[in-house]
């Protein structure tokens, strides 16, 4: 009879223990949906301080990762309970009197896969761990970039393998294959990915750059597309319409890559990798915004040699057009010999092949205003004393 007692003594302490658990998650989780977050962790601390319950700790690493303030490599956080209408990110990043938590999600739930080793829910979480690390610290993190991704695949692989894998996993395996260049396992990750979460754009996005990768560009467009119509980031949203232009593109459908080309530029002006091909195409296509385009594509980065080199890529069929553009430019830059020097310079390389006195004319003037404007010892000049040499006559 005293152990029968004993026994339905523990028993009934296990379930009272059990039922405590589930009242202080629940509370907890209500606390997060009114964003109070520090209240939220303090609750949990203060039920299992020494990390015992992995319910608890995911609970405490999740609010670590989704909700900090401020991070000190992910091992030190600062949290905020939110005033209704606030976002957390409307004090991440910024000075503040905030509190400061050490909590260390790596260590705690190690420690728990080794005295629970089937506890799926523990690698779900660590494998997201790792890639948070991964994608805020990279190199500057304890580990190296290849110990996390190694750390990221084995163990969301075995959150797959135990059935609790959630959307971040199969994104996260998703991500590693990527990284690695292994495309066609990154695809089946992604794509499960989507099915959890239909919302989240940036797995449209990389699945449909795994896809340009593989050559499958019907299926990069259909999940670009789908990207683009949700981020609402004007970078990512740009970034997205670009890659579908260039999936047009290498179908050789002109109109339906400057279509998209012309969308990137409208959700982020001005943006190098969009307005070259976009150029591009509408002097292939010979439609009348070019000039304006290569006017605007021009302004970007008018002393820097890679603008010079892409239109001389584009006009390579018209090059007359291109010398009268640079010559119209001289009255715009009279007071910076940089550009000047340089509209000089692409100009003697555009008439070096049939004219070498109007060639070798214009390389004496971009020599001296290069002179002014340029570090001794650059390569230009070495360049310029060859070309001088060459077109003497």
């Amino acid at each position: 009879m005293k152990y029968l007692f004993t026994l339905l003594f523990l028993a009934a302490s296990l379930s009272l223990s059990a039922q405590k658990e589930a009242d202080v998650l629940k509370e907890a989780n209500t606390l997060i949906a009114s964003k109070q977050y520090e209240s939220a962790f303090r609750k949990l601390e203060e039920f299992d301080k020494d990390n015992t319950r992995p319910a608890v700790v995911v609970l405490k690493a999740n609010i670590m990762m989704d909700y900090f303030v401020t991070s000190m490599m992910h091992q030190m956080f600062a949290l905020k309970d939110l005033a209704p209408g606030e976002d957390i990110m409307d004090y991440r990043g910024k000075e503040g009197h905030f509190s400061m938590f050490t909590f260390v999600p790596n260590e705690a739930l190690e420690a728990l896969i080794a005295k629970y080793p089937d506890n799926c829910a523990l690698y779900n979480t660590l494998g997201h761990f790792y890639h948070e690390v991964y994608t805020k610290y990279g190199e500057n993190w304890l580990k190296t970039p290849d110990e996390l991704l190694n750390l990221m695949e084995a163990n969301c692989a075995k959150a797959v393998v135990g059935k609790c894998a959630g959307f971040d996993a199969y994104e996260t395996l998703g991500f590693v294959a990527l990284n690695r260049e292994k495309y066609s396992e990154a695809i089946p990750f992604y794509l499960e990915a989507i099915k959890l979460d239909k919302e989240y754009a940036t797995s449209y996005y990389n699945v449909a750059y795994a896809y340009l990768y593989k050559d499958d560009r019907a299926n990069a467009i259909k999940y670009g597309t789908e990207a683009y119509n949700r981020y609402t980031d004007a970078a990512y949203k740009a970034d997205a319409a670009r890659m579908v232009g260039m999936a047009y593109s290498e179908l050789s459908d002109g109109v339906n890559a400057t279509l998209w080309y012309e969308k990137s530029n409208v959700a982020d002006p001005g943006n190098y990798y969009t307005l070259r091909p976009l150029l591009d195409a509408y002097v292939l296509n010979k439609d009348a915004r070019a000039a304006a385009t290569r006017n605007e594509f021009f302004n970007l980065a008018p002393g820097n040699p890679t603008i010079y080199a892409d239109l001389e890529k584009i006009y390579h069929n018209d090059k007359d057009s291109l010398i009268a553009f640079y010559n119209s430019k001289f009255g715009s830059f009279t007071n910076d010999d940089k550009v000047t020097g340089s509209l000089h310079f692409y100009l003697g390389s555009l008439y070096i092949d049939n004219d070498n006195p109007t060639a070798h004319s214009h390389f004496l003037k971009a020599k001296a205003h290069l002179t002014k404007s340029v570090e001794a010892g650059n390569s230009v000049f070495d360049v310029l004393e060859e070309v001088l040499e060459y077109t003497k006559g």
